[in-house]
């Protein structure tokens, strides 16, 4: 399972997402990143895969595809 809530402030949108990057869900993802281009303009796009457990290949090509349109990943684990 994923979940992705997205904070919107004045100058970012945030996309924080928690569990696996895979299948299914990839296909959702990508359905509400399209669906929400138009809010992103303007706005500096950050996703936070902090909490993400798993990314299989559909997940890598999304998120090629979210930086390729100007998203920055982040993510960091000690």
């Amino acid at each position: 399972m994923l979940r992705t809530p997205i904070i919107d402030t004045p100058f970012e949108q945030k996309w924080v997402s928690q569990g696996r990057l895979s299948w299914q869900w990839v296909a959702d993802l990508k359905e509400r990143w399209e669906s929400m281009r138009s809010s992103r303009k303007g706005h500096r796009c950050i996703v936070d895969l902090e909490d993400v457990i798993s990314v299989d290949t559909q997940g890598e090509d999304l998120l090629l595809e979210m930086v390729a349109e100007g998203a920055m990943l982040f993510a960091s684990r000690a």
